[in-house]
């Protein structure tokens, strides 16, 4: 070694050996070899670079050092030529022998090398380097293209310039990209929406869809380019899924599309179901008697006074506020869980998450199809019309649902675990507030129950004295308690006071109904419920959503 130093200071030479180390740090850092799948990308764009990086006597990084390759055989140019802008599988007749890669090419010393050897640097678009398009790069070569190809080149001129600066080299897939766009799409020449992420784009109800609910914060636009006729959501076949928007997402997804729902045919009779639903169950349970029993007890003095172990069990089966809600929410609950099983409503859910509709200030941020493409053929690979034949039509004005979404949303699943609003909905009534000015939220149930109570004569004359925070339905026990002492008509009073309560919630349950788009938020509101969502979306769609 001592010797070779020497002869080096001497006569300097050029090795090609690299170290196992750095063979390693060159995968990591290029981040793959040279293969059949990466020179059919993007139309054979990389096989085109290989072919004129030999024949300019470029050097050429490989697995052993830098320097210009040429072909062994001419016939393997041939090959290899003939394979471009074909599929993977022909440039793997090309470039391997049976399941290996065979040595094609050469450096001047004779040391034969296979393509995979060639390292994939910012020539071939690794590194990181600018070879690789990004999403809103595929944007503008699209909309370029498309623009020359309808005969309206540079309709859109901050994408013409940015093709031209960094991106003339995809012209050939950029044609063929824009070639099949042209077949689906009409109208005007086409603009690539630079609008950007941000908050400010969103509504104001996608931030907070219903009372105490924190919606979506993703300002993201669902348009990423448009005509005339159709606002286009893109997605590169291969590339990444979109990022899931979280719960807030899919809430704010949840109630735009109950907001449509409420207005469509279908909604407005499960509406009226869930409304009997509320009012029928909450009668049932308010009390364990039966109208007869109340009306039997009621007339008997004797009974009133001294009560049955049967009549006092069915006394508290209303009196037990813990049980009265528990066995409330399971009667109710399985009718809400109806709405989101309802197909019209699924399609109204899979139109919002991909339409974004009630999402946007700005109607231009909202998509009337998705569209799918291969950067490597250059094929339309889906095309999904979220309005009728994807045009903005369908989101102007009132929304129109296509027939594609109907047929995409027999497919959803959605799960809906409900939980009470606002921690404990069971209020107390404090005696040192009886006479102050109370604010009853008159549209929940427990606002028509206190509301009831306060305005009650009897009730009032015991709300005067020391009963201690009690909630409203133990409250009526205590005051039944009282009255019964005093022999009373204690049970005409209970009676009375269930009467009174069920009017008032009978009112209450009238006006939600006239709460037009936003009636299930008064329902939900009403009986005390929010709904925490997770779906299960089609394959099919994946990538053009934000919701869990």
């Amino acid at each position: 070694m001592g010797l070779r130093k020497y002869v080096r200071q001497v006569r300097p030479i050029q090795e090609n050996y690299v170290s196992p180390v750095l063979k390693i740090q060159n995968h990591i850092l290029y981040e793959a070899e040279m293969s059949p799948s990466e020179f059919a990308k993007y139309g054979g764009k990389r096989a085109r670079v290989l072919v004129k990086a030999i024949d300019d006597g470029t050097p050429l990084e490989t697995d052993s050092g830098t320097f210009p390759l040429t072909w062994i055989d001419d016939s393997d140019k041939t090959k290899f030529i003939s394979a471009i802008g074909k599929d993977a599988a022909d440039y793997s007749s090309a470039l391997k022998s049976g399941t290996g890669f065979k040595p094609i090419l050469q450096n001047k010393d004779g040391k034969q090398f296979t393509v995979k050897q060639i390292v994939k640097t910012a020539m071939f678009g690794g590194k990181g380097a600018s070879g690789e398009p990004s999403g809103a790069d595929w944007e503008d070569i699209i909309t370029h293209h498309y623009n020359v190809l309808v005969g309206q080149p540079g309709f859109d001129p901050k994408a013409t310039e940015a093709v031209e600066k960094k991106w003339d080299d995809f012209d050939e897939i950029g044609i063929k990209i824009a070639t099949n766009f042209k077949k689906n799409l009409s109208g005007t020449g086409m603009i690539q929406y630079g609008a950007g992420k941000s908050k400010a784009n969103l509504s104001s109800f996608w931030q907070n869809p219903a009372k105490g609910v924190k919606g979506g914060t993703d300002g993201t636009p669902k348009t990423d380019m448009y005509t005339s006729n159709y606002q286009i959501s893109l997605k590169k076949a291969g590339g990444s899924q979109l990022a899931s928007g979280g719960q807030g997402e899919t809430l704010s997804t949840f109630y735009a599309a109950l907001q449509h729902f409420s207005t469509d045919k279908a909604g407005t009779a499960v509406i009226n179901e869930v409304i009997d639903a509320i009012q029928d169950n909450f009668q049932k349970l308010s009390t364990k008697y039966s109208k007869q029993d109340l009306d039997k007890i009621s007339r008997d003095k004797k009974k009133q006074g001294n009560l049955s172990d049967k009549d006092k069990e069915a006394l508290e089966g209303f009196i037990t506020t813990e049980k009265f809600h528990k066995e409330f929410n399971q009667t109710i609950i399985p009718k809400l869980n109806e709405i989101s099983d309802a197909q019209t409503f699924k399609e109204w859910f899979v139109f919002e998450a991909m339409s974004g509709y009630s999402k946007f200030k700005e109607k231009k941020a909202v998509a009337s199809v998705c569209m799918e493409f291969n950067a490597d053929n250059g094929d339309v690979t889906k095309f999904i019309e979220v309005t009728p034949n994807g045009k903005v039509q369908g989101i102007s004005g009132s929304p129109i649902v296509s027939g594609k979404i109907k047929s995409v949303a027999s497919g959803v699943k959605l799960y809906a675990a409900w939980k009470s609003s606002g921690g404990n909905p069971y209020s107390t009534l404090r005696v040192a507030s009886f006479g102050e000015d109370e604010n009853f939220d008159e549209m929940t149930l427990m606002g028509c129950i206190r509301k009831t109570i306060y305005e009650d004569k009897i009730s009032q004359a015991f709300l005067k004295e020391e009963v201690g925070q009690l909630d409203e339905f133990r409250f009526i026990g205590r005051v039944f308690d009282r009255i019964k002492k005093m022999g009373k008509d204690a049970i005409l009073w209970v009676k009375n006071l269930i009467t009174k309560i069920l009017t008032a919630v009978k009112k209450a349950l009238d006006k939600i109904k006239r709460m037009g788009k936003k009636v299930f938020e008064g329902i939900f509101n009403f009986v005390g419920l929010t709904p925490t969502v997770n779906s299960k979306l089609p394959n099919e769609i994946q990538g053009f959503v934000t919701v869990v």
